[in-house]
C-alpha cells in the first residue's frame, strides 16, 4: 500500500514536470497524435508507475529536449549548419534510458528508436536540391546513429564546406577539388561511424547525386 502510494505521488510529480506529449515531440517535430510519439509518453508514464524511471531521470530528458528544441530554432537557413548541439542532446537521452530499470528501458530505447526514424520532414513549397537532401539525410543518420562526437564534427565541417562553396569566390578548379575532398570526408566517416546502414547508403547515394556546384546545402526538416 506504501509503495503503491509513493508511485502515485511520483506519477503526479511527473505530470506536473511533464507536460502531455512533450517526448520527442519537438525533437521529431512529431505531432501529439503522432502514434510513435504517444507510446512513449505512456510508457515513460508507465515506467514511472513501475518505478524503474525517476522523476531526476525525467527532468534530464526534459532538459536535453529544451536543448534539442533551442538548437531547431537557432539553425537558420543558410547559416552555418549545428550537428553537435542536437547529437549531445539525443546522446544524453539514450544515456538516461540506458540507466532505466528493466524491462521498462529496452520497451523506451524501442520506442525512441522508432520515432526518431519515423520523423518526417517539414512540408516546403521549396524544391528539395541534392545539397538540402544530404543536409537533411546526415542529420537523421545522426541522430539515429551512434556515432562519436569527432565523427559528427567531421561531418558538421564538411558539410559547412560544401554549403560555402558558392560563396567562397574560388575558381572553378579549385571549388572542384573542394567539393571533392568534403565528400570523400563524409564518406569515409559515414563508412566508419557506428550508423544505420539505411542511413548510411542514403548518404553515400546523396554523394553520388550531388553536383559540381554543391546543391545548395542546407539541412531539410
Amino acid at each position: 500500500m506504501i509503495r503503491t502510494s509513493f508511485r502515485l505521488i511520483a506519477l503526479g510529480t511527473y505530470l506536473l514536470v511533464a507536460p502531455a506529449g512533450f517526448i520527442m515531440a519537438a525533437a521529431v517535430d512529431a505531432p501529439d497524435s503522432n502514434p510513435a510519439t504517444e507510446k512513449f509518453h505512456q510508457d515513460i508514464k508507465t515506467a514511472v508507475m513501475n518505478g524503474s524511471l525517476t522523476i531526476p531521470q525525467v527532468k534530464e530528458l526534459q532538459a536535453s529536449l529544451a536543448a534539442l528544441k533551442e538548437s531547431k530554432a537557432a539553425q537558420k537557413p543558410g547559416a552555418p549548419l549545428d550537428l553537435v548541439t542536437p547529437y549531445g542532446a539525443v546522446s544524453k537521452i539514450k544515456a538516461v534510458m540506458a540507466t532505466v530499470k528493466q524491462p521498462d528501458r529496452e520497451t523506451l530505447e524501442q520506442d525512441f528508436q522508432v520515432v526518431v526514424a519515423n520523423k518526417q520532414p517539414t512540408a516546403s513549397a521549396e524544391p528539395e536540391t541534392p545539397g538540402k537532401k544530404l543536409g537533411k539525410d546526415v542529420y537523421l543518420a545522426v541522430m539515429r546513429g551512434n556515432p562519436t562526437e569527432a565523427q559528427v564534427q567531421q561531418l558538421q565541417q564538411s558539410l559547412n564546406s560544401l554549403q560555402s562553396l558558392k560563396a567562397s569566390g574560388e575558381g572553378k578548379l579549385q571549388q572542384f577539388r573542394s567539393l571533392k575532398q568534403a565528400k570523400s570526408e563524409i564518406e569515409q566517416t559515414m563508412n566508419a561511424g557506428s550508423f544505420r546502414p539505411q542511413d548510411r547508403q542514403a548518404v553515400l547515394d546523396d554523394l553520388n547525386a550531388l553536383g559540381p556546384q554543391g546543391g545548395g546545402m542546407r539541412r531539410g526538416g
